[in-house]
């Protein structure tokens, strides 16, 4: 079932239009999120974080991540006010990005993540289905893979590591954070000028009703096999994600001996992994399916920690690893959101968004961070590569249940 269609009166200058901003918006977002990761080294140096710590500071935004986008997706489904969640929730994770750097204590900066998170939440949600109103059937998937993979992985992912580190070289961890507020501001308004104005409530109404009930519609979704195994696989392939966004940096530190400038630059190879993968592998999904990309991709994905594992302290060989074995990623725009915005009735498509996300988030930034991060602290660092080996075998084997969705497979 094919939640969204575009506009009739979408011309293709305004969804190409939408596409770029909403890319960069994505990216700022995931830039401001993962800034903490690359600033670590500076960070738990300065402020004498243990691992454990880390993987905390991982769960604080996540968790907050994974109330507010199930929450926020609901409310833009009830609403139809999709500009102005956007507009607010930009506004509000600049200020929350840049507060971390006023944190003197660790529990000022847990809270000041917690408060990102909580901003964060619904804007890939919303982004997305904005996305999938003005894409083509054909181009959907490769729509929302560039938006949401391009701005995370092109800014956030190539661009990030290296600034961000360059500027804690020159100017400290904390005036980078305090910096990090200006490029989201500069979004905001770009938002409220090129974005059209909210499509009234009543006028989605010919859609389909939206249960009035969220527990209601929590059922709904849960009753639907698509939407378990979306969630199950973002699940895995989040935690595989967010422990290596959160050990990585501190693994090739102290483990492999690396300087932290030099960190950034082997990490940046994980943004230029996602751009190929999250252009790529969408597009292959809406020629060949959905299905078969899903669980090549997450078969894939144990690739880049058994490298990690293995490979000499090499910085070509150590990135190189991470360029290839980071292309898998590109499968996130499907279980976060074409699979599910395909799978479910037009009214609930951004809450269903929000639940993957939301779940995701739960499992792979809230639960697992912290207990990877006690285990490294007994076991090494290296033990959290072995738990990412686990978790890509598990995603893939999870996909096999997946029916599917491509409108190349379905003629819809």
């Amino acid at each position: 079932m094919t939640a969204t269609a575009p506009s009739t009166n979408v011309s293709r200058r305004y969804e190409i239009g939408v596409l770029l901003l909403l890319t960069l918006v994505n990216g700022v977002v995931a830039f401001d999120r993962l800034t903490v990761a690359y600033l670590s080294p500076y960070i738990v140096t300065d402020m004498g974080l243990s691992n454990a710590q880390l993987g905390l500071l991982a769960g604080a935004l996540s968790g907050a991540i994974a109330l507010s986008s199930f929450l926020g997706g609901r409310l833009a489904d009830k609403t139809g006010h999709r500009k102005l969640i956007l507009v607010i929730c930009t506004l509000l994770f600049s200020l929350g990005s840049g507060a971390g750097g006023l944190a003197m204590t660790f529990t000022v900066l847990f809270a000041a993540r917690f408060a990102l998170g909580v901003a964060e939440g619904p804007m890939v949600p919303v982004s997305q289905i904005v996305i999938a109103d003005t894409a083509a059937p054909e181009r959907r998937g490769i729509s929302m893979g560039f938006m949401q993979m391009v701005g995370a992985f092109g800014i956030a992912g190539f661009l990030g590591p290296i600034v961000a580190t360059q500027l804690a070289d020159v100017y400290g961890w904390r005036t980078t954070l305090l910096l990090s507020i200006l490029p989201g501001l500069l979004l905001m308004i770009l938002l409220m000028v090129f974005l059209k104005p909210d499509t009234k409530p009543e006028a989605q109404s010919h859609v389909s009703e939206p249960s009035s009930n969220t527990w209601q519609a929590l059922r709904e979704l849960l009753s639907i096999g698509n939407m378990r195994v979306s969630l199950a696989v973002a699940a895995m392939i989040t935690a595989w994600l967010v422990l290596q966004n959160t050990f990585l940096a501190v693994y090739l530190t102290q483990d492999m001996g690396l300087s932290a400038t030099m960190t950034g630059k082997v990490i940046s190879m994980g943004g230029v992994a996602g751009i190929i993968g999250g252009i790529g592998l969408p597009y292959l999904s809406d020629r060949i399916g959905r299905r078969p990309v899903m669980i090549g991709a997450s078969l894939a994905a144990a690739i880049c920690p058994i490298a990690l594992l293995t490979l000499p302290a090499d910085p070509v060989l150590l990135g190189g690893a991470i360029l290839l074995g980071w292309l898998p990623l590109g499968i996130a725009p499907l279980y976060c959101a074409t699979v599910p915005s395909e799978s479910v009735s037009p009214a609930l498509a951004t809450t269903a968004i929000g639940l993957a996300m939301g779940t995701a988030e739960l499992f792979g930034g809230v639960v697992v961070p912290p207990i990877a991060g006690l285990i490294a602290d007994t076991m090494g660092l290296s033990a959290v590569f072995y738990i990412c080996i686990a978790f890509a075998i598990i995603a893939a084997v999870i996909a096999t249940r997946l029916v599917e969705t491509a409108p190349c497979k379905t003629n819809t």
